[in-house]
């Protein structure tokens, strides 16, 4: 199996992270009072994870950008719990707004290991998508 395949195999984990650290930040008009069962639903999606291994590394780019993009209206839509700590749902703002505006070359990048190139967020934007990722993964857990 090749390194691409592989990627796309586990693409949410890891496509997910490398790609919400580009973003510079913003903010969301996302809802703040999401049942925990709507927030869990979209937060347990696995974009990238039923793309087709043996398409061409640019169809598998493609589809996993659309992937992408889908779940930041999922995720705009949908909002956060009430109780989401203040630093979360800066990361989760950053999340939204970075996969508002991928580009398949740069998650075709991301997706052969490249992700390095395209992490250009600062330090506090990268703790926020931690703290995101962290109350997240326990709070939908």
């Amino acid at each position: 199996m090749t390194t691409i395949k592989r990627r796309i195999a586990a693409a949410s984990a890891p496509v997910l992270l490398a790609l919400s650290l580009t973003a510079c930040g913003g903010g969301s008009d996302a809802p703040t009072d999401a049942s925990k069962d709507d927030f869990c639903g979209v937060i347990n999606a696995e974009p990238g994870s039923d793309v087709d291994p043996e398409a061409s590394p640019e169809d598998q780019a493609e589809a996993v950008t659309d992937q992408f993009k889908q779940l930041s209206e999922d995720l705009e839509e949908t909002g956060t719990p009430e109780d989401i700590p203040d630093d979360a749902r800066e990361g989760f703002e950053v999340i939204v707004e970075e996969f508002k505006d991928l580009d398949s070359d740069d998650v075709q990048k991301a997706l052969e290991g490249d992700a390095d190139d395209i992490a250009k967020v600062s330090e506090d934007d990268k703790k926020k998508v931690d703290k995101f990722d962290e109350w997240s993964s326990d709070y939908c857990g």
